[in-house]
Formats: C-alpha cells, structure tokens, sequence
C-alpha cells in the first residue's frame, strides 16, 4: 500500500519539484522556473566543485554562492521529478511521506519565480545547513514566504520512515542537540 501522490501533471513555471538521492534516502528540493532550468540550494561540498559540464544548459548556468540555477536533468541526475503540493489537509499531510506536501498555500508561480531568481542572483539565503538551512527550506520559502523542511521534521521524530530513516532520524537528533548545545539529563 503506497502513501497519496500528487496527481500526475506536466512540470509547470514556479512549481516546488524534489528528487530522491541516495536511493530514497533523502529527497533533493528545487524551484521549476521553466525553460527545462531549476533554482536550488546546494551544501558547501557542491559550491566547492565545479559544475560538471552540461550541453543542455552550459550558457543558462548560473551558480551564486550555495545557490545554482541549473538544468533539470543535472537537477534531477536520471530520477524523477515529482511536484510538492501545497495548501493539503491535515489528514494528507500526515498520510504521506514527510518533505512531500505542505499544508500552506502557495505564492502565485510569478511571485515564487522572482522570490528564487531574487535569492539566486543576491545570494541572500544563508548558508546550507542539513537541519536549519536546507534545499527543503529554500524551496517551502520561495512558495510560502516562510522556511521549512518537514522531511527533517519528520526523519527526526521517526514519522513515515522505515527502519533506515529512524536511524537517520536518530543521527539527526543527536547532531540537533550537540549542534544546540542541547544535553540529556
């Protein structure tokens, strides 16, 4: 029994698009801004590499800081692209898979458009952090107007992950807490 997905449509300008990497073990989050090209953010170990070459969108290319605006096969790297819905019920939200929906209602596709090309061309996002700063986080923001990654929320509290990502979750916890200074007493 699989959990509810978004209905099947065609990627559309200012849509929220993610990706499995690693085999499912985390989902890879973008803004659609059509013309085949995708803005997201990117940890400091890709800002370090260079771009690999891409015939599709070598002069489209754009890399600012920990922000890329890149071609969706190089986005993608051989997955699928699925759309992230926004302004679900409550009951969806908790049906699916965590970092795949959200609740809230999304900007006008024009508005999440300018918000991501904005952030890309300024690099005004901060940097990447894996549980406070992440692609998820840029990618709710440019819809929504306010950051979030509910695919961490729900890895650290152990919601609709198998027994791999209960684990992740505990890592993530763990480096939560040291990273907060937090302590168990």
């Amino acid at each position: 029994m699989g959990q509810p997905q978004s209905k099947p449509r065609f990627l559309q300008p200012g849509d929220h698009i993610y990706c499995e990497r690693e085999g499912g073990l985390y989902d890879h989050h973008g803004i659609y801004v059509g013309d085949d090209m995708v803005i997201h953010l990117q940890g400091k170990a890709k800002k370090l590499e260079p771009l690999p070459e891409c015939r599709k969108c070598k002069d489209k290319r754009v890399q600012n800081g920990e922000i890329a605006k890149v071609c969706i096969d190089c986005f993608l790297r051989g997955e699928r692209p699925r759309i992230y819905d926004y302004g679900v019920s409550l009951l969806e939200f908790l049906a699916r898979k965590g970092g795949t929906c959200c609740q809230r209602d999304s900007k006008p596709p024009h508005e999440v458009i300018s918000i991501a090309t904005y952030l890309l061309e300024r690099n005004r996002f901060g940097p990447y952090g894996m549980l406070t700063n992440n692609c998820e986080h840029f990618a709710v923001f440019c819809k929504t107007g306010s950051a979030a990654s509910y695919q961490i929320e729900c890895i650290a509290r152990g919601i609709g992950a198998g027994p791999v990502g209960r684990l992740a979750g505990a890592a993530i916890a763990v480096a939560w807490r040291v990273s907060k200074g937090v302590r168990k007493t």
